[in-house]
Formats: structure tokens, sequence, C-alpha cells
């Protein structure tokens, strides 16, 4: 799990796979590093990382890590990697500062915009970040029904893979894999599975056999599309959800994680002059 309680200034390790096997061809290749999120995405790439499972259990002996390039795992091949660098990450990148110039903008802003941007690239960017942003290679149903689509373009997303996506105005970002918890709070008949890339300024939440949750929107709306199709889509201001949401479960709830569990983040910008923003 993280760094032992020996060391009296304990430092999160890297997140590294102990193979070799890429986490999206599932090849057993030299592995190479990726950004969550990539770096054309706006949040500041000087950081101070840790993990979020250390968050949730309350637990502070441990020191977190500096980054000074982003949030990294060494868990996919170069030729993956670029096919995510060439093919989507540009259209999420340019969907962030799109949504960044809004949130950082002093005029007064009506209760809706229209973004103009390529939605299925940024679907799959989002999904092919999401299978590198663990260290274990296991069998995970998510996993292998989304690695078809990132790998070809042409490969429509699984109709059970939705990717719900809100404004997040907020400088943390949060990356947590293969978690369970309930569908609607207090009703215990139906479990949500769940994968979330968080961070400033835009949030992704990806379930399996979930098609709504909690009145996102969702970019799965957009699989018809081609990677290439670049549309206008209204953005919600109201969209924006508290800063904890949603990985701070109630007392309704109960949220349930695997072994990937300990690769999840909790990063702030190492510079604390910047604050919240306010949306």
């Amino acid at each position: 799990m993280g760094a032992t309680r020996k060391s009296k200034n304990p430092v999160v390790e890297k997140f590294y796979k102990k193979d070799n096997i890429c986490n999206i061809c599932q090849k057993e290749s030299l592995l190479s590093i990726d950004h969550v999120p990539p770096q054309c995405c706006p949040p500041a790439k000087s950081r101070v990382t840790s993990k979020l499972l250390y968050q949730f259990i309350g637990d502070t002996s441990f020191r977190p890590r500096q980054d000074q390039n982003g949030i990294t795992y060494k868990t996919i091949c170069a030729n993956c990697n670029n096919l995510l660098g060439s093919k989507y990450d540009k259209a999420l990148g340019d969907f962030s500062k799109t949504i960044e110039s809004f949130v950082e903008s002093h005029l007064i802003l009506p209760d809706s915009f229209e973004v103009e941007f390529h939605p299925n690239a940024v679907m799959r960017s989002v999904l092919g970040h999401i299978l590198a942003a663990k260290t274990e290679t296991d069998n995970i149903v998510l996993d292998e029904i989304i690695r078809p689509s990132i790998i070809n373009p042409s490969t429509p997303i699984h109709e059970d893979i939705h990717v719900f996506y809100w404004v997040n105005p907020y400088e943390k970002t949060i990356i947590l894999r293969d978690y369970c918890r309930l569908a609607v709070p207090g009703k215990f008949d139906k479990v949500g599975f769940f994968n979330l890339i968080k961070f400033y300024p835009v949030a992704f939440l990806v379930t399996y056999k979930l098609h709504h949750y909690k009145g996102l929107p969702s970019l799965h709306d957009f699989n018809s599309l081609s990677i290439h199709d670049k549309i206008q889509v209204k953005i919600d201001r109201n969209s924006t959800r508290k800063e904890s949401f949603p990985e701070r479960i109630s007392d309704r709830d109960v949220l349930l994680h695997g072994r990937s569990a300990d690769d999840s983040v909790y990063s702030l910008p190492k510079s604390k002059s910047k604050k919240k923003k306010k949306f």
C-alpha cells in the first residue's frame, strides 16, 4: 500500500506498475509516463500530491509528494500514450481551457453559455486516462469494454459507459478508480460502479450500467459523432456542484473500493496563493 510508518517523514510512492503490461493495449512493453489530466489541460503543474485514501480515513502520518510536472502514472506504453496525445487529448485541453475562460471571466455570465468542442474525442481522452490511472493489472469489466474504443477511434463507446461532466471551479485534483456506492442515497437496491477524474475547471464521472446520475449531463449523448465532429453544447452554470462532490459520502450512503483505491489522488497546487474560484 502506501509508504510505511517506520520512516519519520515517509513519502507517497510514485504510481508505477510492478509489471510491464500496458493498461490500454494489454501488451507487455516498456511503459511510459502518462499525465492525468493531460498536460494540455489548465491545472497548475507544480503540485502537492497525497492519496485520497489517506484523506478518507483521516490519516495525517504520510508526507505528500512534491510534483513539479503534474500527476503522472507510469502505466501505458509509448504507442498508447502517443495515441491519446495525437487523437484525443487536444480536444480535452481545448474544452478545459474554454471552460476556464468562462470561470475566470469578470463579466456577469448568464445561467448558461455555449461551448464549441469535440465531445466524442473529449470522452475518449477521459476514458483513456481513466485506464491509465491505476497500477494494478486486473480484469475489471469496465476496462475491458473501454479499451477497444480507445485503440480504434471508429469503434463506438460501449452503451453501458457514461461520462458525466460538470463545471468544477476548485483547485483540488481528485482521481479515484473502481469504486462502488449507492446509485441513490438511502436506497440499497441499486449500486453504481464509478470512476472519477476531477480537476480545475471541469470534472468527469464515469459510470458503468448507470445511465443517469444526480441530473448531470452525459457525453454519451454524442456517442454517434466521430472524434472530428465539433458542435456547440450548452453548459449550465447550475451544474456546478460542491467542492467535495461526489467523493464525500453522507450517512445514508456507502462507498466500497478495491485495490486500485491505493492509486487514488488528492492533489493541490503547490502555490498557496491560488484561491478557490467563484463561479
